[in-house]
């Protein structure tokens, strides 16, 4: 068994205390997070830790919710964004009619800059929860699906593969018992990857004012906050800017150091090809 550095099980710990603080937020946050409970701009005290915000609400309350939040989205976006990855990757690479035109539109949507492309896409739809996570789910799946149909390229070659097409295995039969599990690896480097780039994505587009509607969010915190011409020149900053930027921070590392553990290319229980590899390298840059 191969010894973790101290960083993946801190990463890990961490990850681990947002999920406690996400489950039960609503028993943890000392205050309802939407009701203004003082005077706005309140400086921190023994009722309120972190202070208020402009409208007198409790910035401790906003935060724990606000991981609830976060995390909501950065699950669904991973769920929808993996099952993508692999149906497209395990259907390009085992059948070879459609390998060209799922390729051809994973190309493409690589070749699209995000940002531009969810802004816009949002402004014209609304940007509600459903539909940040339906968009971010469905333009972060094309990196590891090249990387899914590289695994399999190498595992429909392999000798056990061929001898159970030879004793007449059937298509789903190869693919289920076969094909997928040589890419399962690749499996947990795919959620903590996206799960970093969506939280990163749905705090900028919700500090860009097009985050989850009205949910409490560490982004939309940012966003009210910056919305004060005169923030910098006021004592008040420091407990309204740096806990939610600290707690953006503090989940976009602990996802760095448990997938950096992880690998950078991943390996196959039957034997991925180099391809698969070089192909993972593109998924880091890309962030997916």
């Amino acid at each position: 068994m191969t010894k973790r550095p101290r960083l993946f099980w801190l990463g890990a710990a961490i990850l681990a205390g947002f999920a406690v603080v996400a489950i039960l937020a609503p028993m943890l946050a000392p205050h309802d997070p939407r009701q203004p409970l003082a005077l706005p701009l309140s400086a921190p005290t023994r009722e309120h830790p972190l202070g208020t915000n402009d409208l007198g609400q409790d910035i401790l309350s906003q935060l724990i919710h606000g991981t609830r939040s976060s995390l909501i989205v950065a699950l669904a976006v991973t769920a929808i964004s993996t099952a993508l990855s692999w149906i497209v990757g395990l259907a390009a690479g085992f059948i070879r009619r459609l390998e060209g035109l799922l390729m051809g539109l994973t190309d493409l949507l690589l070749a699209l800059p995000d940002l531009p492309l969810i802004l816009l896409v949002l402004t014209l739809i609304g940007s509600t929860r459903i539909n940040l996570v339906l968009v971010l789910g469905l333009l972060s799946w094309p990196a590891f699906a090249r990387v899914v149909r590289a695994i399999v390229i190498g595992a429909r070659a392999a000798p056990y593969v061929e001898a159970s097409r030879s004793l007449g295995a059937s298509d789903a039969h190869i693919t289920v018992r076969h094909l997928l599990p040589a890419t399962l690896d690749a499996l947990p480097t795919k959620l903590v990857l996206t799960m970093r780039y969506a939280v990163f994505a749905e705090a900028t587009l919700a500090f860009l004012g097009l985050g989850a509607g009205d949910a409490i969010g560490w982004g939309a915190m940012l966003n009210e906050a910056f919305r004060d011409p005169l923030l910098f020149s006021r004592p008040v900053w420091p407990w309204l800017v740096l806990p939610p930027t600290i707690a953006i921070a503090a989940l976009i590392l602990a996802t760095v150091w448990v997938g950096g553990e992880l690998g950078v290319g991943p390996t196959t229980r039957r034997g991925a090809t180099q391809r698969g590899n070089s192909g993972h390298q593109k998924v880091i840059l890309r962030g997916d």
